[in-house]
């Protein structure tokens, strides 16, 4: 073979080395990702003895631009009960514009909602509880 033919051979093994580490940290992530969304099924036990406020569809409170609202002080990820006068705000990247969820009190009377995630897994995640503004 000529000396042109073993570069290119060498060559590819080499690049076949320097690919494996990522091809391994793709195959890890691959692997790790249902983990995740199982974790979260540890949160439906966390509901035990607690005392829940309200349960169902949960809409996302936007301030207005009109003006009748200070929006420098309106809660960030506030959050109604969709058919409730009840609301309350939690950690941003809870809950898109809608979802569904639980929101409950522990026995020190903390506050927490359980989200709703796809294929029925709850997420639990601290809330504040808010007086729903005027109109929504």
């Amino acid at each position: 073979m000529s000396d042109r033919a073993d570069h290119i051979g060498h060559g590819e093994a080499t690049g076949f080395v320097r690919r494996a580490p990522l091809a391994v940290l793709v195959l890890l992530a691959v692997l790790l990702a249902p983990a995740r969304p199982a974790m979260a099924l540890d949160d439906i036990a966390n509901l035990k003895g607690m005392g829940v406020v309200a349960a169902g569809q949960v809409k996302r409170l936007d301030c207005p631009m009109s003006g009748r609202f200070d929006c420098n002080s309106w809660p960030t990820n506030f959050l109604k009960f969709e058919y409730e006068n009840i609301c309350f705000a939690t950690d941003p990247g809870t809950c898109g514009a809608y979802c569904k969820g639980i929101l409950a009190t522990d026995k020190s009377k903390s506050v927490y909602f359980f989200e709703s995630l796809p294929g029925g897994d709850l997420a639990q995640r601290r809330a504040r509880g808010y007086e729903c503004p005027p109109g929504f």
